[in-house]
């Protein structure tokens, strides 16, 4: 196949994608702030890359990658862990000190986005549509699910939602925002977009509301009692060989729940 990027292919070619295996990728993550060391792609080049890596292993197309995202507002028990005030208004990682907000939709809208982008794909006849997720926001993950049972159920179409990153590996799972394994895996994937100098340098502690970072235990309500990122999570600790086995895996991860998807529509 002469590319498996939906955009760049001919009419003829999408067809005959489609007929040779009939899945299609959509990686969707929002334009966020990662701190100022990390780009504001970083959710959403993590489920393009990612995608694109599956597809070539399983079968199938990839969408152009869909910049959209949501968060809720911060529940007054976590915002006093990260070391805020338990009565202030904090979207998502849009901490007050952050010099550029994210591009968070509403819920509402992110969901009428995805809706639009799953009719339109199981009007097209689409067998297998696989969501790569690169946004771990629970609120995100509950509307894609929801979505994604809903299109299941109701069209031809079986719709499965992916996550870019091994969530069942601890030390992502566990790391929090911006920390030490996200930044690795933007490392691996471009090198260049990552600049730690933009933090201060060790030993200073990366304050939570200073950075717009924040470590597992956190999220947990469990902090550090000075509200700092923990040590096993510094972003400053980040490592292209640590990204590279965190995104290989993830990878593993999509393709296994791809083929066990296409294998029971195909029983």
């Amino acid at each position: 196949m002469r590319t498996i990027r939906y955009e760049y292919m001919r009419p003829q070619e999408i067809r005959d994608a489609q007929k040779e295996k009939s899945i299609i990728y959509l990686p969707i993550g929002p334009l966020e702030w990662h701190s100022p060391a990390m780009p504001f792609g970083t959710d959403p080049l993590a489920a393009e890359a990612s995608a694109q890596r599956a597809a070539e292993r399983t079968g199938g197309v990839v969408l152009p990658t869909v910049y959209a995202g949501t968060e809720r507002e911060r529940e007054p028990q976590l915002l006093k862990a990260m070391g805020f005030e338990e009565n202030q208004y904090i979207l998502g990682q849009d901490f007050p000190r952050n010099i550029l907000p994210s591009f968070y939709f509403r819920e509402e809208v992110f969901s009428l986005i995805v809706r639009e982008y799953l009719r339109i794909l199981a009007d097209q006849k689409y067998r297998l549509i696989v969501i790569v997720n690169g946004h771990g926001a629970t609120n995100q993950k509950n509307v894609l699910q929801r979505l994604a049972t809903e299109f299941s159920n109701e069209t031809e179409s079986k719709v499965i939602v992916t996550m870019a990153v091994p969530e069942e590996d601890e030390r992502f799972a566990f790391e929090g925002h911006a920390t030490k394994a996200e930044a690795s895996v933007q490392m691996f994937l471009n090198e260049e977009s990552v600049d730690l100098s933009q933090l201060p340098a060790k030993p200073e502690k990366l304050k939570n509301t200073d950075w717009g970072i924040t470590g597992g235990n956190t999220y947990r309500l469990q902090p550090n009692e000075d509200k700092t990122v923990e040590p096993e999570c510094d972003p400053r600790d980040a490592s292209v060989q640590l990204g590279k086995e965190l995104f290989e895996k993830g990878v593993d991860v999509v393709v296994r729940e791809v083929n066990r998807a296409w294998e029971e529509i195909n029983q």
